[in-house]
């Protein structure tokens, strides 16, 4: 009795010690989900896209110093030319005015000649400097499109019926047009067309009341009136 007793002590124990360690699994299972959600939900870091935009910023900023630099030293190189040239030019003006005022040391018209041609060299290198300066200065306009013509279309005149027209004939059910070729030197030449036949490149399409209908090759189809 007592061996059964200890024995019924040592089941209910252990059942007890299993339903607490599930109990306890349990409970760290939801634990350890919860934690998986939060983490789920966590955002990455940031600071490796922030420092790889920051990076090609930087890149960016140092080609457009080098861009402004080398525009700067275009510059700086044109207006000093463009100083140059202005210099030369004063002392051309100078030296042409001095001695226009002494008469006794009036150069002769070759050296005049030169003079001449040297100051257009001048004016000319100065508003070539003055180009490129506007240029520098200034954008680029941009390029307006050229307009395309459109092809001109050739009018076409209506086209004129080999033949007249003479009337309609009935033979039984079926409808007959006939007409005499423009050629034609008698009646004998009459012909008689249905719908679909043809006379030089022109094919009846329909026997109307009042009219028929050609289709003439090349050109809008041609109404003919019946007489």
């Amino acid at each position: 009795m007592k061996i059964q007793t200890f024995h019924d002590l040592l089941i209910g124990a252990l059942c007890i010690a299993a339903t607490l360690l599930a109990a306890v699994t349990y409970n760290h299972h939801q634990q350890l989900a919860a934690m998986v959600a939060v983490a789920a939900q966590v955002q990455p870091d940031p600071a490796p896209a922030l420092r790889r935009d920051l990076d090609q910023l930087r890149d960016s900023q140092a080609k457009l110093q080098a861009q402004l630099h080398d525009l700067t030293s275009q510059q700086e190189a044109v207006t000093a030319s463009q100083a140059a040239i202005r210099q030369q030019f004063d002392r051309l003006e100078a030296a042409v005015a001095e001695h226009a005022q002494s008469p006794a040391n009036f150069p002769g018209s070759e050296v005049f000649a030169a003079w001449q041609q040297r100051l257009d060299k001048v004016e000319g290198e100065f508003a070539h400097v003055q180009v490129q300066l506007a240029a520098i200065a200034q954008p680029r306009p941009r390029a307006e499109p050229v307009p395309m013509l459109k092809p001109k279309v050739k009018s076409l005149r209506p086209a004129q019926p080999p033949f007249s027209v003479l009337g309609i004939e009935t033979r039984g059910s079926a409808r007959f047009l006939s007409v005499l070729p423009t050629d034609a030197r008698s009646l004998s030449a009459v012909q008689l067309l249905q719908p679909g036949d043809s006379l030089d490149s022109w094919q009846l399409r329909e026997i109307q009341r009042d009219q028929a209908v050609f289709q003439v090759a090349g050109h809008a189809d041609r109404s003919l009136p019946l007489p």
